[in-house]
């Protein structure tokens, strides 16, 4: 594959860019990315992310969405546990304009009671949502975190939020902007564009990004766990990788992959052969540091329960012997060539690598490591995978 298109550089205040020109397309994409790590209460960080689009400088929210709509773009934002994002796609010829807006609303420091009052509500809102649908595979995952920093909810507290000052929500703001930020950018943007980036973006005053110690705590390595009751359950199996490093971080989604998509993957075929149909299984993992957490969760009947723990070790074994190559590769390694024509799609990736690995990874990185991935590379990874702390938690109603 040629990836020329393709560069990294490292900007005057120490934010790193990762850039892909496509001359030929219509339209560009632009992805800031500001890492954290946790050091105030749960919640405030995702406060902050709402107050961004409350005020950009004179402008207010209806201004704010005003020039958005006459953009034909909208910018998005989310927090996660570890960083805060936002991103936009337009057309080429007003990527300056939606450059600047913003740029305008990340450089606002003040807000006022007025911001906090519209927020809060909409926070509350969200909370709300969150208690009310049936989320609690995901507060199980979230509990397993041997950091406890990363144990509660992005929401947070609505007590906690309700008392924050104005002090608070400011020094969390400030921890957003460290030399850990990352710029990408995609599309047919020019040099007059990539020049504009870095006289804002690029000139934006950095703190050192310094990782706080890890808040440690006792953590439960009970095997199995019930949650809930009932004939119908969610099986949710759980691995805790304590020492994933590059190498694990970089082929985990070959392993979640070719074990996982589709019905012709590794689990379907094996689960099929003992009576299980599953329509489909969700798969996921995630990284802190050098914490890895990678879990499936599947629906059962209760009465399936004891067959079910028996499969799960055989499936272990089973799964080493997956076509990880065959059945990843077209996805995963094929279709990298793809990605410079979806400008969006390719800033959510280089995103999504950047959260997964811990830096930036080039398509011409990616690409390299993965040809020389082998059903036997990638076997012996999945047993790191197995063999680490194992749970399962039964999810019942």
């Amino acid at each position: 594959m040629r990836f020329e298109g393709e560069k990294r550089e490292l900007l005057a205040n120490g934010a790193e860019m990762l850039s892909f020109r496509t001359p030929a397309l219509h339209t560009v994409s632009f992805t800031v990315v500001l890492p954290f790590a946790p050091a105030e209460p749960a919640g405030l960080y995702h406060y902050i992310e709402h107050l961004f689009f409350e005020r950009a400088g004179e402008m207010r929210a209806e201004e704010i969405n005003a020039a958005m709509t006459k953009n034909g773009s909208e910018i998005r934002g989310y927090t996660t546990q570890t960083y805060m994002c936002f991103s936009f796609t337009c057309r080429s010829d007003v990527f300056l304009s939606q450059l600047e807006l913003l740029f305008s609303m990340l450089s606002q420091r003040e807000y006022g009671e007025e911001e906090l009052e519209k927020v809060l509500p909409v926070i509350r809102n969200e909370l709300f949502e969150d208690n009310f649908y049936d989320v609690r595979s995901g507060d199980v995952i979230r509990s397993l975190w041997f950091d406890r920093r990363y144990n509660q909810s992005v929401l947070g507290d609505m007590r906690d939020l309700e008392e924050a000052t104005l002090e608070d929500l400011d020094s969390c703001r400030r921890m957003l902007f460290n030399t850990g930020m990352r710029l990408f950018l995609a599309g047919a943007f020019t040099d007059a564009d990539t020049a504009r980036v870095r006289a804002t973006f690029g000139a934006l005053p950095l703190q050192p990004f310094t990782v706080p110690p890890e808040q440690e705590r006792e953590h439960d390595e009970t095997p199995v766990s019930r949650r809930g009751g009932g004939r119908e359950l969610q099986a949710l199996v759980t691995y805790h990788v304590t020492d994933a490093d590059r190498e694990l971080k970089m082929a985990v989604h070959w392993l979640r992959s070719g074990l996982f998509d589709g019905l012709d993957a590794a689990f379907f075929s094996f689960f099929g052969e003992w009576g299980f149909k599953f329509y489909s299984v969700e798969a996921d993992y995630a990284v802190r540091g050098r914490e890895l957490v990678f879990s499936y969760l599947a629906y059962i009947k209760k009465k399936e329960k004891s067959l079910y723990e028996v499969l799960v070790s055989r499936f272990e074994r089973e799964g080493e012997k997956a076509d990880f190559v065959g059945l990843s590769r077209p996805y995963l390694y094929d279709n990298l060539v793809l990605l410079p024509d979806n400008p969006e799609r390719l800033c959510m990736h280089y995103t999504d690598t950047w959260a997964d690995v811990g830096e930036t990874v080039t398509l011409a990185e990616e690409e390299a490591f993965c040809a020389e991935l082998t059903n036997e590379r990638l076997a012996a990874l999945w047993r790191r995978v197995t063999s680490s702390l194992r749970r399962i938690f039964y999810i019942g109603k």
